[in-house]
């Protein structure tokens, strides 16, 4: 093996490293907010990018720059399309919640059991009380028009009483 070979190897190593950061930022990361995220996301990517330069043991300035090159193009591309992935997962995430009411409201709306299976998302989220269901966007909207038409966000099913919240992403 020559040199060439052995240097091409290190910048496939270095591709990977690039790849290595995202996923290790996402697991030392999570819980902390965009931009701080963004900052020791660029922390730990020059500290691992340091150490590879380090450990490769090449000292030309030419392959500290390539490699610097590999590495950060694999961490964009990777970025870029988790970011478009993700826009696309929150363009349609909406959730039905219902809220037990512990009193009667002063205004509600009346909901018979025949429209409630017509309202699949509505039922499913008074089943599980407190808990947000997530259903589809065409379910979502379908169901929010319903209680548009009602006029009311508090209803009244058999004897009990809920409160409806819509919730998007």
């Amino acid at each position: 093996m020559d040199d060439s070979d052995s240097k091409a190897d290190k910048y496939v190593l270095f591709f990977f490293l690039g790849i290595f950061t995202f996923f290790l930022s996402g697991f030392v990361l999570s819980g902390v907010h965009a931009p701080m995220s963004i900052y020791l996301m660029g922390l730990i990517y020059l500290a691992l990018l340091a150490l590879g330069i380090v450990l490769s043991r090449e000292r030309s300035l030419g392959f500290a720059l390539k490699a610097f090159a590999a590495s950060f193009a694999a961490l964009l591309l990777i970025s870029v399309g988790f970011f478009g992935l993700s826009t696309q997962s929150h363009s349609s995430a909406k959730w039905i919640e219902a809220e037990k009411l512990d009193f009667e409201p002063e205004e509600y709306a009346v909901v018979t059991e025949k429209e409630l299976n017509e309202y699949p998302a509505l039922n499913e989220a008074i089943e599980a009380s407190g808990s947000p269901i997530k259903t589809g966007p065409e379910e979502w909207t379908r169901t929010a028009e319903f209680l548009d038409e009602k006029d009311f966000y508090e209803i009244k099913v058999g004897e009990d009483y809920y409160g409806i919240f819509f919730m998007t992403a």
